[in-house]
């Protein structure tokens, strides 16, 4: 059994010689250490190319989108689970929507191909089989934006949702009882006991999604 040191070197301190790779013109044949060793060029080209502000502000973009709508979602859905009685239910739901979580950007990536192609996308099949002109949506630039969030979304907010509900199933019962036999409605209880709860988990995720748009 691997102790949390071990675990903690391997996984984080380990894979620090391959930053390496961004102070050399790497190729594949060569391989990270054996590749052309060109000092600050890379970071150079990348400041005089002109799209430096442009990549920074698009990933600052994207990750509030990521965070503010995604920790919304996150936070409804599981909610809504809790307030599902039928435990048979509640499992299935939980299962298909943690399900996206491990598939992978790559095959995200594919399944979004086939999807939007032009030529063999489901899409513009429909589209065609229904008589309408097939979209260019690889040549609308204004689109992308909304697909990569929806992307994003539908792949973490079911493994976020669960957190969440795990956070939920936490709470004082007491709190719960004591609410209903005051005479709080579903929504009131939602209101005033299960979202102030959730704050903790929510200021903990929060800083880990903060840290991930590094």
């Amino acid at each position: 059994m691997y102790s949390s040191n071990s675990v903690f070197l391997i996984f984080a301190y380990a894979p620090l010689p391959g930053n390496y790779i961004a102070f050399t013109n790497f190729n594949f044949r060569d391989g990270i250490f054996g590749s052309p060793f060109v000092g600050f060029k890379n970071f150079e080209f990348l400041v005089k190319s002109g799209k430096l502000w442009n990549l920074t502000r698009n990933t600052v973009l994207y990750n509030i989108a990521f965070i503010g709508i995604g920790n919304v979602l996150q936070i409804a859905l599981a909610v809504m689970l809790n307030e599902i009685h039928n435990k048979y239910f509640k499992k299935i739901s939980q299962t298909l929507m943690f399900l996206p979580y491990f598939i992978s950007a790559v095959l995200i990536g594919a399944i979004a191909f086939n999807i939007l192609n032009y030529d063999t996308g489901v899409l513009n099949t429909i589209i065609r089989e229904a008589g309408g002109n097939p979209l260019k949506i690889y040549s609308m630039a204004g689109i992308w934006p909304f697909i990569i969030v929806f992307c994003q979304l539908w792949q973490s907010t079911g493994y976020g949702s669960i957190v969440y509900f795990a956070a939920i199933m936490g709470i004082d019962k007491s709190m719960i009882e004591a609410a209903q036999v005051d005479g709080a409605t579903s929504w009131q209880r939602i209101r005033f006991v299960i979202l102030p709860n959730l704050k903790p988990t929510f200021i903990i995720l929060f800083l880990f999604s903060l840290g991930g748009i590094m």
